[in-house]
């Protein structure tokens, strides 16, 4: 009944039974998985011969305590249809879909519920994991499931208006830095005879290499610019370019992701 479920293994399923097993936060028989697909509890079970498998979603609800949903958001209200019924109200359920908000979850079920928004940069064990406790909340269910994501990253409370744009920038962040560092690597070919791949290369060293900067030096970017772009330098004539255009265009892509976010899971 201590066991951890996760409902669902696809891309983030998979990777939270990975992220927890390497960072021994949990052991193999601690784990109980359940999908709709044969093929991946299949790989699953290879892969992880102790892990333990059920049959169903309500199978899994029976045996495990804290309960993980990481299925699309469509999917959500389908599979707390088959486990609330079978569960005896001391449970965790614990949703990472976006779009359902805590009033959906306790609408279901009473007891303790939380979202948690992890990130693709867990798979490496970095990035931060959001999360969002319901208002039933024990401290016990609340430092069990902090404990379990902080063993793949960081992990940051945050109320649930804030947790839109904490998502933007948390979850959806790597995609927009990665087109930000394939843009760079872009204009690098463009205006020279480097190689993309070298050009990438090249960009993605440097990206890593600056946020380990600022996080090692605890230095601010704007400190960071100022020991770069020397007054009448090269660097200070693209960041005035960038401050001169990137405002308006980030503002008008968060506010259209924001109305994508608001309409996801309906």
């Amino acid at each position: 009944m201590n066991c951890v479920g996760i409902i669902g293994y696809g891309h983030m399923g998979s990777m939270l039974v990975k992220g927890f097993l390497a960072s021994g936060a949990l052991h193999a028989d601690e784990i109980v998985v359940a999908s709709r697909s044969r093929q991946s509890l299949d790989a699953c079970a290879a892969t992880w011969p102790l892990i333990g498998i059920a049959a169903t979603n309500a199978d899994l609800a029976r045996r495990c305590r804290t309960i993980i949903i990481a299925v699309r958001p469509q999917e959500v209200g389908g599979v707390l249809c088959e486990i609330v019924p079978v569960m005896d109200g001391d449970e965790h359920i614990v949703s990472l879909a976006a779009g359902i908000g805590l009033k959906d979850l306790e609408a279901a079920f009473t007891g303790s519920v939380t979202r948690v928004v992890p990130t693709v940069t867990s798979a490496v064990g970095q990035g931060t994991t959001l999360v969002c406790h319901g208002r039933q909340i024990g401290m016990n269910d609340a430092l069990r499931v902090e404990g379990l994501f902080s063993s793949i990253g960081n992990v940051v409370t945050v109320s649930e208006d804030d947790l839109p744009a904490a998502t933007l920038l948390s979850s959806c962040g790597p995609g927009l830095l990665a087109a930000v560092i394939e843009e760079l690597a872009g204009a690098t070919v463009r205006t020279s005879g480097i190689s993309p791949d070298r050009a990438l290369a090249l960009a993605t060293e440097m990206a890593a290499a600056t946020a380990a900067y600022l996080r090692e030096t605890d230095e601010a970017p704007e400190d960071l610019i100022g020991e770069v772009a020397t007054g009448g330098g090269i660097t200070e004539v693209g960041v005035q370019g960038f401050r001169e255009r990137l405002p308006a265009v980030f503002d008008e892509v968060f506010a259209a992701m924001l109305e994508r976010y608001g309409t996801v899971g309906k």
